[in-house]
């Protein structure tokens, strides 16, 4: 099953407000649904889904390699405007970003997010991976979500903070936890500072597929806040046909 995602705005990623949408960062608490805009029924696997995110982030679509590169080239413009004064730093980011979205896209990675935001010129970094896992071969039914959160706490010896948590879009598995990954480590990032990360996994309706977001907030003094906000994103998830 092949899930493509749904939204306003451009190619590049500037996501608009929904409307009669509050601020795109704060969202609805999570498990709790306005009552005019309730998940719809669906008769079969959704094929889209929609969520409200920050309008300084940056979105790169991966399964499109054209669209990727072109995602790419725009956010190196953005970054360093100036192509003579910047030519290097520009090719560094260029070469940077490839690599680390080529990589996602080779892990069933459908779009990552990049956070813009800066306070006072000061960068405040954040991302969010959005991740298709396909339907198990031989499954019948869907794995039950606490099944599923006995197993990632089984994964990580009790050094991640696992629950089942109740979202507009139906259950899910909430997983905060802290890794230094490979991208993070090309990226320049000290072994000593990890990231905090907080994944949701989506059971797909009327399959065995999974959805899972994971989001990224490499600062640690600033992790409790991200998080607040990466739950209001996830409470802002909808499916859709």
């Amino acid at each position: 099953m092949a899930l493509a995602d749904e939204r306003v705005g451009n190619e590049a990623g500037t996501v608009a407000r929904e409307p009669g949408a509050g601020d795109p960062a704060a969202g609805p608490e999570p498990g709790q649904e306005p009552a005019a805009r309730q998940q719809p029924a669906l008769t079969g696997p959704p094929t889209r889904y929609r969520m409200i995110t920050p309008t300084d982030w940056f979105r790169i679509p991966l399964r499109s390699e054209t669209k990727r590169a072109r995602a790419v080239q725009i956010l190196v413009d953005m970054a360093y405007p100036n192509k003579d004064e910047f030519a290097t730093k520009r090719h560094e980011l260029r070469e940077l970003l490839g690599n680390v979205t080529e990589s996602a896209a080779q892990r069933d990675a459908i779009e990552i997010y990049l956070s813009t935001q800066a306070a006072l010129g000061v960068p405040i970094p954040a991302s969010l991976m959005v991740t298709a896992e396909p339907e198990h071969p031989t499954a019948t039914q869907q794995l039950p979500p606490a099944t599923l959160a006995d197993g990632i706490r089984d994964k990580y010896h009790g050094q991640a903070e696992v629950s089942v948590v109740r979202l507009p879009s139906g259950e899910a598995v909430r997983c905060r936890r802290t890794e230094l990954s490979e991208d993070s480590k090309e990226l320049g990032q000290p072994e000593e500072r990890p990231n905090t990360l907080l994944e949701f996994y989506l059971p797909v309706p009327h399959s065995t597929a999974w959805l899972v977001l994971t989001f990224s907030a490499p600062l640690r003094e600033l992790a409790d806040a991200q998080v607040e906000m990466f739950d209001a994103i996830a409470g802002s998830f909808r499916w859709s046909e």
